[in-house]
C-alpha cells in the first residue's frame, strides 16, 4: 500500500471524488472508482483519481475506466508514478494543465487486449484547452495508443518517451505517438516501437502521427515538429495526414515537419493498409507544404520495391501537395522518396490508412465509424 500525504487536514468521510481534490502528494494502491462527467462510448467514465495536484507511487485503477482524469482549469504534475489497469485510459487531460514525467504506464486496456478502440496511455481530450509536458515516461501494454494530444489549443512538449506497441497483430492496429485536430507540440526526441498491424479492413498502424482536416472530423493540424525520434517495427514509421472535406490533399498550407528521424522496419507483415494490399513506409506525407529532410529509413519493410503483396515505401509523397523532401537516406544511400512520383508536386487523391484519433473514431479505405469526440 502506497503512502498518502496530505497538505491539510481532512474530513476522511468525504466522498472519493472530493478527496482527491484536496491531496497533495497521492499514491493510492487501489483507489475507488469515481464518475467524472467525461463520456466516451455513452459511458460517464470513472476514475481512480480526479484532479490530483500530485501524484507518484502507484496507482492501480482495476475496476475503473481511467486511472487518473483532470478536467477543466485542473492543475496537477504525475512524477514519478507507476499506473495501470485501467480499461479506457492511463491519464486524461481535459482542459487542465498537467506535466507527466518519469512515469510508467501500462496495461490500458481489456483484459485480454482485444480490438475495441479504445484503451490509450495519457490522452489530451479532442477539442479541449489542454496544456502541459509529457516527458520521459515509458508507456507500454496499451489496446490502442500510446499517446495522443488532440487538444485544439494546446502547446505540448512530447519528449524523450519510449513508447512500445504489442508487435505485429491482428487484432487491432495501435498507433504510438499522435497530434492531431488543431493541436500545437513538439515531438523530439522519443522512442517508438512495435506497431504493426496484420489483420484486415484496410489498416496499417503508425508510429508518430500527425492528423487532422474535414475528412477526418476536424481542424488540421499544422506546423508540428516531428525531430529526432527513432522508430522501429512500425507500419508507418511518421505518418503526416491532412486531408480536406473530399479526402484529398487540402489547399490550406500544413506545413508540418519531419526531421531528422531515424526509421526502421525489419519487417513486412502488413497486409491490407492499401486496400487489397499491404502497406508500409518509413515516412507518408498528405498535406500541403510539408518539409522531410535528413530522415534516415531502413530495413525491408521500408526499402521498395518490397513483395507484390505490399506497397512498401522509404517516403510516401504520391498523395500530397508541394512537399519539401531533401536530403534523407535509406539504409546509408540517397534516395528522396523511395516510391510515389517523388518530392514536389500537387497531387490529391484519397490515399488513406487506417488511423486513429483517441476519441473512438476509426477510419478505413472510405470508411468512418460513428463516434463521439
Amino acid at each position: 500500500m502506497g503512502r498518502t500525504f496530505f497538505r491539510k487536514a481532512v474530513n476522511l468521510t468525504l466522498p472519493a471524488c472530493s478527496l482527491a481534490l484536496v491531496l497533495g502528494a497521492f499514491s493510492p494502491a487501489n483507489a475507488a472508482c469515481t464518475a467524472t462527467g467525461f463520456s466516451r462510448d455513452s459511458i460517464n467514465l470513472t476514475a481512480a483519481l480526479i484532479n490530483p495536484r500530485n501524484v507518484s507511487g502507484d496507482v492501480d485503477a482495476t475496476g475503473c475506466n481511467i486511472a487518473i482524469y483532470y478536467g477543466p482549469g485542473s492543475r496537477g504534475v504525475v512524477d514519478g508514478a507507476n499506473i495501470h489497469d485501467a480499461n479506457y485510459y492511463g491519464i486524461v487531460n481535459n482542459g487542465g494543465d498537467v506535466t507527466i514525467q518519469n512515469s510508467n504506464i501500462s496495461d490500458i486496456g481489456e483484459k485480454p487486449l482485444n480490438g475495441t478502440q479504445h484503451g490509450v496511455g495519457i490522452y489530451f481530450a479532442f477539442g479541449s484547452a489542454s496544456k502541459g509536458t509529457i516527458q520521459s515516461n515509458m508507456v507500454s501494454r496499451y489496446q490502442k495508443g500510446g499517446i495522443a494530444v488532440n487538444a485544439s489549443v494546446s502547446n505540448v512538449n512530447i519528449q524523450q518517451n519510449t513508447v512500445i506497441g504489442l508487435g505485429p497483430v491482428d487484432f487491432i492496429a495501435q498507433n504510438g505517438i499522435q497530434v492531431g485536430y488543431g493541436a500545437k507540440a513538439q515531438v523530439q526526441n522519443n522512442l517508438v516501437t512495435g506497431n504493426a498491424y496484420t489483420g484486415a479492413n484496410f489498416a496499417s498502424s503508425g508510429g508518430i502521427i500527425v492528423v487532422g482536416g474535414d475528412c477526418y472530423g476536424g481542424p488540421l493540424a499544422t506546423n508540428i515538429q516531428v525531430q529526432n525520434n527513432t522508430a522501429l517495427g512500425n507500419d508507418v514509421g511518421v505518418w503526416l495526414t491532412n486531408l480536406d472535406a473530399s479526402c484529398n490533399a487540402p489547399a490550406a498550407s500544413t506545413k508540418n515537419i519531419a526531421q531528422g528521424n531515424t526509421l526502421i522496419d525489419n519487417e513486412v507483415t502488413n497486409t491490407t493498409g492499401d486496400g487489397a494490399t499491404g502497406y508500409q513506409a518509413g515516412i507518408s506525407d498528405q498535406g500541403n507544404g510539408d518539409t522531410i529532410q535528413n530522415n534516415d529509413t531502413c530495413g525491408p519493410g521500408y526499402t521498395p520495391p518490397g513483395p507484390a503483396t505490399v506497397d512498401v515505401f522509404a517516403i510516401d509523397t504520391t498523395f500530397t501537395n508541394n512537399a519539401k523532401v531533401k536530403n534523407n537516406t535509406v539504409c546509408g544511400g540517397d534516395h528522396e522518396t523511395g516510391g510515389g512520383h517523388g518530392g514536389d508536386h500537387g497531387h490529391g487523391g484519397n490515399h488513406r490508412h487506417d488511423w486513429w484519433w483517441a476519441t473512438g473514431h476509426a477510419v478505413g479505405h472510405g470508411k468512418r465509424a460513428a463516434a463521439a469526440k
